[in-house]
């Protein structure tokens, strides 16, 4: 699969990171009357929104001149981000090596990516942030005990937030001509969701409303629902590298710019799928999906012609295995909730 990322130079990399397009999603435009847009993060190098905190975060560690040539970069991820480093790495000479942490239920086609690209790929429980097999934790031992060793660290270092505060925001800003009256995104890192809605609020003097969308199993929504004195989960979702039960460095003071939250169901994120696929002939992943059902949800409490934005961090590719396997679905109950006529884009072969 590395086939699929041509070996490039560090600066052809990071020319293709950033200024990705704004995409209006027309079907639910015209369903709710109000402009629904999307940035396509797809369309970065590395086919993700991780891409632009990858550069920052990459270019923060070898600032602080602890890692040699030949070291090795290890990370907690779901995915994306291990992407993203890979990538980079592999544009030094000699490449970094890479080491990732991953969900044990991190979906095939992402582990296979990893793997393709040359990066060490260690599954680890599912456990709370404060659990010593918490897989951040992991990735923090590993780099204490190997020589040339760093950890990016993407959940608790504000270059992560840094990166879209300074880069993915004002493209907003900018592609709707300071025209936007909200922004929904979900939290993994957190580092995208702050960085642009800080930005958002500030620049627009308090007036755009910034909105988390949260998955099921995930105790964010609960957080901002109760003004920060709940962190209460409920279900399991799966949609990955997204939720939160705990706060990051990153989404640390989230209410300071936070106007409300919604919880999106499995069941949603998956009509969506095949809704825009269907409708729109837009292949978006389960999260940019979730993201794109809390718009639909927050564009209907504003007046018509508003515009609602948020962010595609990757497309459906990466998650064919669970989302258009006809087996995966009826195994999980989902197949009856999507609509007959929707059916027949669950192609996946194993």
């Amino acid at each position: 699969m590395a086939d699929e990322y041509p070996i490039v130079t560090k600066e052809e990399f990071i020319k293709g990171v950033g200024n990705t397009p704004l995409v209006k999603i027309e079907s639910l435009s015209k369903e709710t009357g109000r402009d629904i847009y999307i940035k396509a993060e797809f369309k970065n190098s590395g086919k993700s929104i991780k891409d632009r905190a990858a550069i920052y975060l990459l270019n923060d560690a070898l600032s602080k001149g602890t890692l040699k040539e030949g070291g090795t970069l290890v990370e907690a991820t779901a995915g994306n981000t291990g992407v993203a480093l890979a990538l980079i790495a592999r544009t030094y000479n000699p490449p970094f090596k890479v080491v990732l942490y991953i969900p044990e239920t991190t979906v095939t086609e992402k582990i296979n990516v990893l793997e393709s690209l040359g990066c060490t790929v260690i599954k680890a429980s599912i456990v709370p942030p404060d659990h010593p097999e918490f897989m951040n934790t992991l990735a923090i031992k590993y780099a204490e005990t190997h020589e040339n060793t760093i950890h990016i660290n993407q959940m608790d270092s504000l270059v992560n937030r840094q990166a879209h505060y300074e880069t993915t925001g004002p493209e907003i800003w900018k592609q709707t001509n300071g025209k936007i009256n909200a922004f929904v995104a979900s939290c993994g890192t957190g580092g995208t969701y702050t960085g642009i809605a800080s930005y958002l609020k500030e620049v627009s003097n308090g007036k755009v409303l910034n909105y988390v969308s949260d998955r099921e199993g995930s105790g964010l929504h609960s957080y901002v629902q109760s003004k920060g004195t709940s962190w209460e989960a409920e279900g399991s979702s799966f949609v990955e590298g997204v939720g939160k039960t705990a706060h990051t460095g990153n989404t640390e003071g989230i209410l300071n710019y936070t106007d409300g939250s919604y919880r999106i169901l499995d069941e949603e994120v998956l009509v969506t799928m095949y809704k825009l696929l269907d409708e729109d002939n837009l292949s978006v992943g389960a999260s940019s999906a979730l993201n794109i059902t809390a718009a639909k949800k927050l564009a209907l409490t504003l007046p018509k012609g508003s515009i609602v934005v948020t962010t595609a961090a990757d497309s459906s590719e990466r998650y064919a295995s669970k989302a258009f396997n006809k087996e995966w679905l009826i195994e999980n109950g989902h197949w009856d909730k999507i609509p007959q006529h929707l059916q027949k884009h669950a192609n996946y072969n194993n």
